[in-house]
C-alpha cells in the first residue's frame, strides 16, 4: 500500500501566502491554495475550520511581522516613523501591496499597531484627525516608494509635514 504524504499546516500557510503576494485575494480560496501547493482542498480543511481561519493565520502572521518591524527602526519621531513605514514597503514591496494597499481587514489591524507608535511618539497629537491625516501621508508616500513614482528619501514634505505635527 503506498503511503500519501500528509500536507503540514506549515505548508498551507506557506502556499496561501505565496498565492496571496503572487495572485492577490480575489484568488484566495481553498481549490486556488490546493492547486497552489499540489495536493486536495482535503488537508486544508483538515487543518483549519474554514478559510476565515486561514486567512487570520497569515493576517496575524504580517501585523507581527510588520509591528517587529516597526519596533526594530525605533522610531523616536513622526518623520522616523513615517520612514520605517517607506523602509517596510520598500523591503516587502509585494507584500505591503497585497496586504496594506488591497486588504480592508489588515489594513485596519496595521493602522492600529501604527496609530499606537503614533501615539508613544506624539501623545499630545493623538486624535482621530491628526493619525488619519499622518497614515494617509505615510501610506502614500509608501506606494510612491514601491513604485518608485517621484520619491527620494529627503522629501521637502517631509521636512513640511514634520513641522506641522511637531510645532
Amino acid at each position: 500500500m503506498v503511503r500519501t504524504q500528509r500536507v503540514q499546516r506549515s505548508h498551507i500557510i506557506d502556499g496561501a501566502y505565496k498565492l496571496i503576494i503572487n495572485e492577490g485575494f480575489k484568488k484566495f480560496h481553498a481549490r486556488n491554495i490546493a492547486k497552489h501547493i499540489a495536493c486536495s482542498t482535503q488537508p486544508i480543511y483538515r487543518e483549519f475550520a474554514n478559510l476565515a481561519e486561514l486567512k487570520s493565520v497569515l493576517t496575524n502572521r504580517i501585523i507581527v511581522k510588520y509591528q517587529d518591524f516597526i519596533e526594530d527602526q525605533e522610531p523616536k519621531s513622526l518623520q522616523a516613523l513615517s520612514t520605517a513605514i517607506t523602509n517596510y514597503a520598500t523591503d516587502y514591496p509585494d507584500e505591503f501591496h497585497r496586504f496594506f494597499l488591497q486588504d480592508s481587514e489588515t489594513i485596519q489591524l496595521v493602522k492600529q499597531v501604527t496609530s499606537d507608535v503614533f501615539s508613544t511618539i506624539q501623545p499630545e497629537k493623538c486624535n482621530p484627525v491628526f493619525f488619519d491625516f499622518f497614515w494617509q501621508y505615510c501610506i502614500g508616500k509608501a506606494a510612491l516608494a514601491i513604485n518608485d513614482a517621484n520619491h527620494t528619501d529627503d522629501l521637502e514634505e517631509d521636512r513640511l509635514f514634520q513641522f506641522s505635527f511637531e510645532s
